[in-house]
């Protein structure tokens, strides 16, 4: 992946587009549910709409989804935080097509020092969630975890995670980031070698899917620095099992 922004940013803008069409077809499908189009048998309809990819009748919309993007990058870039945006727009980036229905920044700084960026968060509309509250973040209080919703007049709000962190690790997230440019806003997102550890650490059946994914999609990964990584968290064993799915099921994947 470039991480020229002028040449970057083509490549973040089909991210994004990818990331909400996805997460759009799945509101599709979720309204027709709740409509009654999507029923079962003997057009006896379903109590719940389903859930695919995260998004359903009562999730966000996509663009409310993207304004909270342009709305969280903004206030990192007016506070001078250094942070990559992850989820569903990094794992478009760089893996797969997937829908999901929160946003998630990795900033790199302490807990201690968010005034500021509260400040700025909550002008625009970024307010701390109403039930959940700040905490340390597994695997071994890797991240300080403050949870935000960006918030709509008469429409569900958005999750915006902050996930804050002092240290070496945090750096290198943003050092290895995409960086672009869009609808006038400064974005950030995370490069594939950050994204892959982050996936090795969490290692659930969707992070399997999407390390492969986008092993498969970036030969040109800088891999001493990735193995570096992965040596530190003592992730070799998980990537090498990767690895060997990868190559076990061969050109037919995709």
């Amino acid at each position: 992946m470039d991480r020229n922004p002028a040449s970057a940013s083509g490549s973040v803008r089909r991210a994004v587009d990818d990331w909400l069409d996805t997460y759009r077809s799945c509101e599709r499908l979720a309204d027709a549910w709740d409509e009654g189009f999507a029923s079962g048998p003997a057009g006896v309809a379903h109590e719940d709409a389903p859930v695919y990819g995260g998004a359903s009748a009562k999730q966000p919309r996509a663009e409310h989804l993207w304004k909270a993007v342009l709305a969280g990058a903004r206030s990192l870039n007016e506070t001078g935080m250094f942070y990559a945006l992850g989820g569903g727009l990094a794992v478009n980036l760089h893996g797969q097509r997937r829908a999901t229905t929160d946003v998630d920044f990795f900033i790199l700084g302490h807990q201690d020092g968010l005034r500021e960026v509260r400040a700025a968060l909550a002008q625009r509309d970024i307010r701390p969630h109403r039930f959940e509250k700040p905490s340390f973040m597994p695997p071994d209080a890797l991240f300080w975890w403050e949870p935000y919703q960006f918030g709509l007049p008469d429409a569900p709000p958005v999750n915006v995670d902050l996930l804050v962190a002092p240290h070496e690790f945090m750096a290198f997230l943003h050092a290895t980031g995409v960086e672009s440019h869009l609808e006038g806003v400064r974005l950030r997102v995370l490069g594939a070698e950050g994204l892959i550890v982050l996936k090795l650490q969490a290692f659930r059946d969707k992070d399997r899917w999407d390390v492969k994914e986008v092993l498969k999609r970036n030969p040109k990964l800088d891999r001493a620095l990735l193995m570096s990584w992965v040596a530190k968290f003592k992730l070799e064993e998980r990537l090498s099992q990767m690895e060997r799915e990868l190559a076990a099921e061969g050109p037919r994947r995709g």
